[in-house]
């Protein structure tokens, strides 16, 4: 069985990158390839830090442009393994990191595995599942029972009549940072190169494998790994960031258009009452940020369905985010 561990990385200092091929070197399971997409960037010391493990099998793609969506299609192109892992450069997986993602691929059903702090289990309001009923149905059935699936308003959501059943979840939502997936689910898929930081990208992947007959499942306790508080393209605390990664979230309702029937006008109105909901209940400057990114957001969506724009195009339109 071939494995390979993929890490798409930028503007890297070396801090943390250098961590993470320390705890690589480490793994009880040792039978894997490292392929590296390297996008060069000034000050990067990537390079640099890589040639010091030299007993590690590593392979370094250089990325000429484009951002997150590129690199990743450049992983799925590239790589060939029977199962695929994927971290980021600022993640410490632990000792037993790859053997796990391994173990859990022996399930025939499984096609992308994860465990990350993105999904949670909630408590939902009875008013809270009676919305759900309205505006938040499964646009897939094989999503009835995920925790957290795609709505028929092309947007994620938490499953809001979900109940806990052992330690493994169905559900999207997975991160890049601790993902694995078998070779049926990424080898030729495509990511759409319309954003610029990727926001939930792992739920094309996952919605990818539900449709070739695989799940995406969440792992408690199993595979475990370290993620390090580096600011990033999708990690931020700034609010013009922040107004891009809300603005990018409403784009899957295009991006599933062309897969499923959407409910524009069910869109339209969840994404107004949602953002009213949080302008009365919070109007601090993140909040207010992103707020208005789901207004923006939205306003790309409904153009970018209604004019047929091209993933350039939508990126475009998001540049002129200020």
């Amino acid at each position: 069985m071939e494995i390979t561990v993929a890490i798409p990385t930028y503007k890297n200092n070396g801090s943390t990158i250098g961590k993470l091929l320390e705890a690589l070197q480490n793994q009880s399971y040792k039978n894997f390839r490292l392929l590296v997409v390297y996008k060069p960037s000034d000050g990067d010391v990537t390079e640099d830090v890589i040639s010091k493990y030299k007993n590690l099998d590593i392979e370094v793609i250089y990325q000429k442009e484009g951002y997150i969506e590129e690199a990743m299609n450049l992983i799925f192109s590239n790589a060939n393994a029977d199962i695929l892992i994927t971290t980021d450069d600022d993640a410490i997986p632990s000792k037993d990191w790859v053997k796990d993602h391994i173990e859990m691929h022996s399930n025939p059903e499984f096609g992308v595995v994860g465990n990350n702090s993105t999904v949670r289990l909630i408590n939902f309001s009875l008013l809270e599942r009676s919305y759900a009923k309205l505006f938040e149905k499964p646009i897939d059935k094989a999503m009835s029972d995920y925790a957290i699936y795609i709505a028929e308003t092309g947007l994620w959501t938490y499953n809001k009549s979900f109940r806990k059943n052992g330690r493994i979840i169905k559900t999207l939502g997975l991160s890049g940072y601790n993902m694995s997936l078998k070779k049926e689910v990424y080898k030729n898929f495509k990511l759409e190169q319309m954003t610029l930081r990727g926001a939930y990208y792992e739920n094309y992947v996952g919605v990818n494998a539900i449709r070739k007959g695989f799940h995406s499942v969440f792992v408690q306790n199993c595979c475990k790994t370290e993620h390090l508080n580096r600011e990033s393209i999708s990690r931020s605390k700034n609010p013009s960031v922040i107004k891009e990664l809300y603005a990018e979230s409403v784009l899957s309702a295009y991006y599933f258009s062309r897969i499923y029937k959407i409910n524009l006008e069910k869109l339209k109105t969840d994404i107004l009452i949602k953002t009213w909901k949080w302008y009365l209940k919070d109007r601090s400057l993140l909040s207010l940020a992103a707020i208005e990114g789901l207004r923006l957001g939205l306003k790309i969506t409904l153009d970018a369905i209604k004019k047929g724009y091209s993933g350039e195009q939508i990126r475009k339109r998001l540049l002129e985010i200020k």
